[in-house]
C-alpha cells in the first residue's frame, strides 16, 4: 500500500508557545469538510482530540498554535484561542474538539470530505471485519521536520469494532474501535484510515476498484493501552509497582469513530448555522 500525498495533506500539528517563547508539539489535528455540490469540502473544520486542547488549557495557557505547511516548502505557526475549539456539547465521552476554520492561501494543505469518511453502508456492503487494514498519519514528535511538518504513517488492521464500550482513564467508557498500530505521544487527534485495497472479496465474489486503493476516514485516535513491564513472564508481587516496573506500549490504539465527530460538527453547526 502506498499512501496518497493528497491524505497526508490534511494533517497539521498542534502545540504551544512557552514562557521563553519556544514551541512545544502537543499532538495532530486534520481537516475535514462538508461537501458542496459541483465543489468539495468549503464548510471546513480543523479536527483533533479533545483531550490535546484541554491538556493546553491545563497548562494554564489560552492560546492553541497550529503549525501548517506552506506552499514556499516552509512551515508556519498561527494561533487562534483554546476557547474558540468545540466539544460534543451532551456526551463527555467523546474525545473529539474541532474549530471551525479554512484552508488560508498559501498553505500547503488539503480538506478530508465527508463523502471519505466510513457510512454503515460502505462497512456493510464492503464486509469490513476484524484484519482489515488500517493507517495513521500524524506527529511524530521525534521527527516532526525542522523546516516543514513531516506526518508519518503508522499501519496495522482492525482489531476490535464497536461492539461494546472501551474502558478508557480519563474519559470512562466510550464507543470506539481498537486497532493493532502502536499509538505514542503526538498521535492524539490523528484521522485514521480504511483500506479497502484494489481486490477484495465481498458477497462471495471477487470486487476490484476502478483505480487504485479505496480509504475512507475511519475515525481519530485517542490513545493507546500501557501495562507494567517486568523481567520475568507470569504473576510477579511487584507487578504493578511504579517504583520498580516500566510502563510499556501494548501497540493497541484506540481510535474515536468518525460518527462521533460528526455529530460534534452537526451540533455546532445547529448552533451556529
Amino acid at each position: 500500500m502506498i499512501v496518497p500525498d493528497n491524505i497526508r495533506k490534511c494533517v497539521v500539528f498542534l502545540g504551544y508557545r512557552m514562557a521563553d517563547a519556544s514551541m512545544r508539539f502537543a499532538g495532530t489535528a486534520f481537516f475535514l469538510g462538508r461537501d458542496v455540490e459541483g465543489e468539495v469540502a468549503k464548510d471546513v473544520f480543523l479536527v483533533t482530540a479533545k483531550h490535546v486542547i484541554d491538556g493546553i488549557r491545563k497548562l494554564g495557557l489560552t492560546e492553541v498554535y497550529v503549525r501548517a505547511n506552506t506552499n514556499t516548502g516552509h512551515s508556519d505557526w498561527v494561533n487562534c484561542q483554546s476557547t474558540d475549539w468545540h466539544f460534543h456539547p451532551t456526551d463527555l465521552s467523546v474525545d473529539v474538539a474541532a474549530l471551525r476554520t479554512g484552508v488560508p492561501p498559501g498553505w500547503d494543505h488539503l480538506v478530508i470530505p465527508l463523502s471519505m469518511c466510513v457510512t454503515p453502508t460502505v462497512l456493510q456492503t464492503n464486509e469490513v471485519g476484524l484484519g482489515d487494514e488500517v493507517f495513521v498519519v500524524g506527529l511524530f514528535k521525534h521527527h516532526h521536520g525542522a523546516q516543514r511538518n513531516i506526518p508519518i504513517v503508522r499501519v496495522g488492521n482492525l482489531a476490535a469494532l464497536t461492539e461494546e464500550k472501551v474502558s478508557t482513564k480519563d474519559f470512562g467508557p466510550v464507543d470506539a474501535y481498537l486497532i493493532e498500530a502502536r499509538s505514542i505521544g503526538g498521535l492524539s487527534g490523528s484521522p485514521v484510515f480504511l483500506n479497502l485495497g484494489v481486490v477484495r472479496y465481498v458477497d462471495k465474489a471477487v470486487k476490484h476498484s476502478n483505480g487504485g486503493p479505496i480509504f475512507f476516514l475511519l475515525g481519530l485516535i485517542h490513545g493507546h493501552y500501557d501495562v507494567p513491564s517486568t523481567n520475568i513472564d507470569g504473576v510477579s508481587s511487584d507487578a504493578d509497582d511504579p517504583l520498580t516496573t516500566e510502563r510499556v506500549n501494548t501497540g493497541i490504539a484506540i481510535v474515536v469513530p468518525i460518527e462521533k465527530i460528526i455529530e460534534t460538527l452537526d451540533a455546532y453547526s445547529k448552533t451556529n448555522g
